[in-house]
């Protein structure tokens, strides 16, 4: 693209590239929809990583993020607002031609996400985008995207997210194994009402304009019956209720979440918590069938190396 430019490189052996420009989410999804084209064959990844500089927390675009999540003012910057600043760069990777894998078919597994310093306002932060790990899946080949988030040269935010790409033969790399089981300890602990419109009020905010997220009509056109919500407005939304309601930003924290089903819109769902850890679940509105399986935890403040996501998911 034009406005890309070789970086140092984030890591062993790849050489980042630099989008000083983002493109726009319409000229994302038809490279995601021409991306169709690509057979499901199990292949490895390619040495990408792409960067962006410089990229500024705003108050404004945080606060219209934390009210639709339900974060509050005392919780500070949501530990999942750097993944949607970095999902444009996770767009220009899988929409790359060198990326084996088409988007369309495409099943967001899990997300981990890592706090290793405190996040406000104001703060500027360097963002690198990977390929990681590949993993066997009975449906499909499992990949990952990695992310590093970096303050002053000093690592602040890592993330890791797991994809499935349904139908290949033969998948890559170590069979994938789910990190959550279901916990008959949990209790319900609160109902929410999902409006209608909520795919496209989180698209608003997020920049993620999946067609099958914004009107019955395009969701229909991927097998939905009706649009369905983002899986991770559905982790923000738990997050903002189970973690403590203070400045969350200021710890280092470990979150990992496991989606399961689903969400359709409009539609109700409940939260079931143990009131004895740190597991949760989001599950419908008769408590029987999880949308996603969750977990947070306080971290040492000298984290491990974010790619360990199928090998230690606790």
């Amino acid at each position: 693209m034009p406005n890309d430019r070789p970086l140092d490189p984030p890591g062993a052996g790849q050489t980042a590239v630099e989008v000083s420009r983002l493109p726009s989410p319409l000229h994302l999804y038809l490279r995601a929809l021409l991306s169709a084209r690509k057979p499901a064959l199990a292949q490895t990844l390619p040495p990408q990583a792409f960067a962006r500089r410089d990229v500024v927390l705003d108050a404004n675009d945080i606060a219209r993020y934390a009210r639709l999540c339900g974060f509050t003012d005392a919780q500070g910057v949501p530990p999942t607002w750097p993944h949607l600043l970095a999902f444009p760069l996770h767009m220009r990777l899988m929409t790359d031609r060198a990326f084996p894998f088409a988007m369309l078919g495409m099943v967001h597994l899990a997300n981990r996400i890592r706090t290793h310093a405190s996040l406000a306002a104001g703060d500027r932060l360097d963002f690198d985008v990977r390929c990681g790990p590949l993993y066997a899946h009975d449906k499909g080949q499992v990949f990952t995207v990695l992310t590093t988030a970096r303050r002053d040269g000093d690592r602040v935010w890592t993330g890791e997210s797991l994809y499935l790409r349904t139908g290949v033969r033969n998948a890559l790399g170590a069979p994938y194994r789910a990190g959550l089981s279901a916990n008959p300890a949990l209790v319900k602990t609160a109902s929410w009402q999902v409006p209608g419109d909520l795919g496209r009020q989180y698209a608003r905010v997020s920049g993620d304009y999946n067609p099958i997220h914004l009107w019955p009509i395009t969701a229909r056109l991927f097998g939905f019956p009706r649009p369905i919500i983002h899986g991770m407005w559905s982790f923000a939304r738990t997050l903002a209720a189970v973690l403590p309601n203070q400045s969350i930003s200021a710890q280092h924290l470990d979150l990992l979440v496991e989606f399961k089903t689903p969400l359709l819109l409009p539609g109700n769902a409940t939260l079931w918590r143990d009131p004895h850890s740190d597991v949760f679940e989001l599950r419908d509105a008769a408590g029987t069938v999880p949308h996603l399986r969750g977990r947070w935890q306080a971290a040492p403040s000298a984290s491990s190396s974010i790619n360990t996501f199928a090998t230690d998911p606790s």
